[in-house]
């Protein structure tokens, strides 16, 4: 059975943070256990996104931000395609997600994911054989 797991970046940015917070726990707790079973999936997007918060926050340097990304990286960054685009709109008429969140739902089902894990999403809520965990 396929336990892949696409990872948003909300669970990334939670981790990176670093702190004794239950959400910056948890998403480490996961990144760790991701990482070490190699169930754990993320595209250039995801990649993108982190790096663009982190450097818009100010408190960590560039070069420590793109350190963070670089170890993130671990998870994979695969591009996104025409391919990837075209079902993201089909997913955007079929859900209320935002066009950015069903990017990254359309990049999931094409690599092959199981499960994707965000707490912007609906938890439990199915879509073509991927289930969102609020972590």
């Amino acid at each position: 059975m396929n336990d892949r797991t696409f990872i948003d970046s909300n669970v990334f940015l939670y981790a990176a943070e670093g702190g004794v917070a239950p959400k910056s726990r948890q998403s480490g707790e996961w990144l760790r256990y991701l990482l070490h079973t190699g169930h754990g999936v993320a595209n250039l997007q995801v990649l993108n996104e982190i790096t663009n918060v982190l450097i818009k926050r100010g408190n960590k340097p560039p070069e420590t931000v793109f350190s963070i990304v670089d170890g993130f990286s671990l998870f994979g960054g695969t591009a996104i395609n025409a391919e990837t685009v075209a079902a993201a709109r089909l997913l955007h008429f079929e859900n209320s997600y935002s066009w950015w969140d069903c990017l990254l739902l359309a990049s999931a089902i094409e690599l092959q994911c199981r499960f994707f894990l965000s707490e912007d999403m609906q938890d439990g809520h199915r879509i073509r054989g991927l289930t969102i965990i609020n972590p």
